[in-house]
């Protein structure tokens, strides 16, 4: 009787030693990426696919530890934060200051509370530091290098102005695979790879103002007169919720972040919790995203990381009585 056996004598062998060595490749990879990536990076895998690991200190605001203020039910408003301090003082990676020199670094211009954002001279004085940056890009090598063809003061604004024309899918995303592409490649099929490339830059040289920066300018979409007078830009409620809901509740705009450093991770993330947070209060939040998990797990993110924030205060203040507060809904 013909033997159809694995071993056979003189057929191609045994598969067994096909089974090894696929197991030793496996082996091999997992190896190579628990080596390339760092604890940073692994917690943002973590966060990016909705997995949150449980600390100590997690447990310990379970229990309301932190304290809020008595009666609180509305909206929690950043002024109750506690602002940063500046205890011990910002740190930029690789000693390199705000003007994208190695050096001393800047304290950053952090008002008291976010409250004092938002006072009458509010516009002006928020507008300057968002313009004073732009000028200081125009002074950069690595962007005159990309040839813009207009200054960075009228080339930003139009780029952000493109972007929030054509906001990103939000619910239904995982209904075919078709719309996932569509998210994860979102910021490329819009303002393309030229862009993309000048905000990576941006981002990697920018580190050391990058917080200071995004402050001031989602303390002035809460004035739209403003940013239209002063940079031509209409930024409406939508837009925004659309974005946040992109970082914290869909998969292409996850994973985008997942591939971003961890402080432009974390950053993005606590403002995209603020605008879904408002979008609560005000009944906006048409698509019921929640952001319970999201509080916990940026919690955890900026807690464990090594990347000292320079409003690490600021960020961890406002989310846990974010996250007392969600704890009774």
């Amino acid at each position: 009787m013909e033997n159809h056996g694995f071993d056979k004598p003189g057929d191609s062998g045994s598969v067994i030693p096909y089974i090894v060595i696929a197991l030793l490749t496996l082996v091999i990879i997992i190896l190579l990426v628990v080596f390339f990536l760092g604890p940073d990076s692994i917690n943002g895998l973590r966060n990016a696919i909705g997995l949150s690991s449980q600390s100590s200190q997690n447990s310990e605001m379970v229990d309301g530890s932190k304290p809020s203020a008595p009666g609180d039910s509305g909206s929690v408003a950043l002024s109750q934060s506690k602002p940063f301090d500046g205890v011990g003082g910002p740190e930029t990676p690789g000693g390199v200051s705000p003007s994208g020199q190695p050096g001393t670094t800047e304290s950053p211009r952090i008002p008291g509370s976010y409250q004092g954002a938002l006072d009458a001279s509010s516009c002006a004085g928020l507008a300057d530091n968002v313009e004073a940056f732009f000028n200081k890009l125009d002074t950069r090598d690595y962007i005159n290098s990309f040839q813009l063809d207009s200054p960075i003061s009228v080339y930003f604004p139009e780029l952000i102005q493109k972007l929030v024309n054509n906001p990103p899918i939000v619910s239904g995303e995982s209904d075919d695979l078709f719309t996932i592409l569509q998210n994860t490649a979102h910021f490329f099929r819009i303002i393309g790879k030229k862009n993309i490339l000048v905000l990576k830059g941006i981002l990697d040289r920018e580190q050391a103002t990058f917080e200071q920066i995004l402050f001031d300018f989602y303390t002035l979409t809460a004035q739209p007169e403003c940013l239209q007078d002063r940079f031509s830009l209409t930024i409406g409620q939508d837009p925004m919720y659309a974005f946040a809901g992109f970082f914290l509740n869909t998969m292409g705009g996850r994973l985008y972040l997942f591939r971003r450093d961890s402080m432009s991770r974390m950053v993005v993330n606590f403002y995209a919790i603020l605008i879904i947070e408002q979008a609560n209060e005000e009944g906006r939040n048409k698509y019921g995203i929640d952001i319970k998990d999201a509080i916990d797990n940026l919690i955890i993110e900026i807690e464990s990381s090594r990347i000292k924030l320079q409003m690490r205060d600021f960020y961890l203040d406002t989310l846990y009585d974010l996250k007392v507060k969600y704890q009774s809904r």
